[in-house]
């Protein structure tokens, strides 16, 4: 596994002394702040001003917590697409079968932002392209100290493979960019991360892989610096996403102003229909400020499911909620393969052909 570790960039110093100050506070203090998760899923409509609970004492073991704040705002009914692409064909070519494997595709996109070249993967389901249709398109970032194959070693690829084949979730497809020192050295903003993703790498993949090329058909999430990039994008430009998942996500940036940060965006931005899914371990030095995220978004309203489970801001942590976090991306999404838009690339994503 290669890890790509900037210790020396701008964002790093200020994640160490976030974490200093976290252990400080809590040795300094003998009351917990996280909350009781006395219910496995609670599924009512928010009520404006209820506290959070307290976290039990140290020997009673904590349960995984899942509330969906406010109505949702997707249905859980395939929903109608409306499809801009023009189809190849009346009648477009089936699959025999399909039970092959899906696969993990290495390869580099050009950048002006970061460039000249970036490193992505992306995962093509079983019998990839076969039937002539387009996927919806899950794009994962990964860890600060990590690239582009963080959710690979955590073991995204087979989790998607089971859900599949299992026909809980619709086969798609899942792209990990590398995010290399501009995603830890920057904010937000035409160029940051935020730029090259959805100014380069975005319509690379619509272009280039037979990609769900609309606003239904998209999602992103991350992990840790990850979840901050994925809540700064999808806050800030909602129309452009169906759903968005900050998962331990690390919301220390100081350096974002109150239009980039989404601990302000996430309150002041209308979002629409975005769904939103927020979730974190109740021993996560992180926890702080993720708590506040959801806390201000449930005082104003605003749809969110809120997953607080056991355990710290490691690997283990987020390889054992990969096939939780798929279901809850693929909710909206049809398994129905004709339901989906035709595929109109003169190949199947590059060297696919």
């Amino acid at each position: 596994m290669s890890h790509q570790v900037n210790l020396l960039g701008k964002w790093w110093p200020k994640f160490l002394i976030s974490l200093l100050t976290a252990l400080i506070s809590v040795s300094c203090s003998g009351d917990s702040i996280l909350p009781t998760a006395t219910a496995p899923v609670v599924q009512e409509p928010f009520v404006a001003n209820t506290p959070i609970p307290t976290l039990p004492p140290t020997n009673t073991p904590l349960k995984s917590e899942t509330v969906t704040i406010g109505s949702s705002p997707t249905s859980t009914s395939p929903p109608t697409l409306t499809p801009t692409l023009t189809p190849q064909a009346t009648q477009l070519p089936q699959s025999a079968s399909c039970d092959t494997p899906g696969r993990v595709v290495i390869d580099r996109f050009l950048s002006d932002i970061n460039g000249p070249e970036r490193a992505y993967r992306v995962y093509l389901p079983p019998c990839y392209g076969e039937d002539g249709r387009t996927y919806p398109t899950l794009f994962l970032f990964h860890g600060g100290a990590h690239s582009d194959d963080h959710w690979d070693n955590l073991g995204i690829d087979e989790a998607a493979d089971d859900l599949i084949a299992a026909g809980l979730i619709p086969p798609l497809l899942i792209v990990m960019p590398d995010g290399g020192e501009l995603a830890n050295n920057s904010s937000g903003g035409p160029n940051s991360f935020e730029g090259l993703f959805v100014n380069e790498l975005l319509p690379f993949v619509e272009s280039n892989y037979c990609a769900w090329s609309e606003p239904a058909g998209r999602a992103i999430g991350g992990i840790s610096r990850g979840g901050y990039w994925a809540l700064e994008i999808a806050f800030r430009q909602p129309d452009q996403f169906g759903s968005v998942g900050g998962h331990s996500a690390a919301l220390v940036d100081t350096d974002a102003g109150p239009d980039i940060n989404p601990q302000e965006t996430g309150l002041t931005n209308y979002l629409g229909e975005l769904r939103i899914y927020l979730d974190i371990g109740d021993r996560d030095w992180l926890i702080n400020e993720v708590l506040k995220l959801h806390d201000d978004m449930s005082l104003g309203g605003i749809p969110h499911t809120w997953v607080l489970n056991e355990g710290q801001h490691a690997e283990d942590y987020w390889s054992e909620h990969l096939h939780e976090y798929l279901e809850w991306y693929a909710q909206p999404w049809p398994t129905e393969r004709d339901l989906y838009p035709a595929c109109v690339l003169d190949a199947m994503g590059p060297d696919q052909e």
